[in-house]
């Protein structure tokens, strides 16, 4: 019966060591490269809730510098892409303003809006939220005028 030798016994101890390790390491990265590669593919989609917001509103809009309270109508209705457009909004823009709805709260990002004939610009933003048919509305409009106001309104 043939021995080994202890120099045989401790290389293959070692390269039974390193398989090891090199198993170990590769394992390691499969992990690594399974775990980066999970994502949510499936985003998570939110409700639609701009019918809550469309309809046709009185407006009672105090102005934050003067006090001054405007009255005029305003009406809402989906648009494309998931936003809300806003008709007459301030009782003073020509085309639609749009915004976006979460929840009950509505967003207008800003948006810059210019007079063809004019060449004036004017830039509107703000936010607001929608409870029991009353929305309220905080806004400023920069450029050709500048203005804040705090809106009620009330659908009809």
């Amino acid at each position: 019966m043939k021995t080994r030798s202890k120099s045989r016994i401790r290389k293959s101890g070692m390269q039974t060591y390193r398989h090891g390790i090199r198993i170990g390491f590769m394992l390691i990265v499969l992990i690594a490269l399974a775990m980066a590669s999970c994502s949510d593919d499936e985003e998570a989609v939110e409700p639609d809730t701009r019918e809550q917001f469309v309809g046709s509103y009185s407006v009672s809009d105090i102005s934050l510098s003067s006090g001054y309270e405007y009255k005029y109508s305003i009406s809402i209705s989906k648009g494309s892409k998931g936003d809300l457009e806003i008709s007459n909004f301030a009782d003073m823009m020509n085309v639609p303003v749009k915004a976006k709805a979460k929840g009950n709260q509505i967003l207008i990002e800003a948006q810059t809006f210019k007079n063809g004939s004019s060449g004036h610009s004017i830039t509107v933003e703000g936010t607001g939220s929608i409870a029991d048919g009353v929305l309220t509305l905080h806004y400023t409009t920069t450029g050709y005028l500048d203005y804040t106001g705090n809106c009620t309104a009330h659908q009809y």
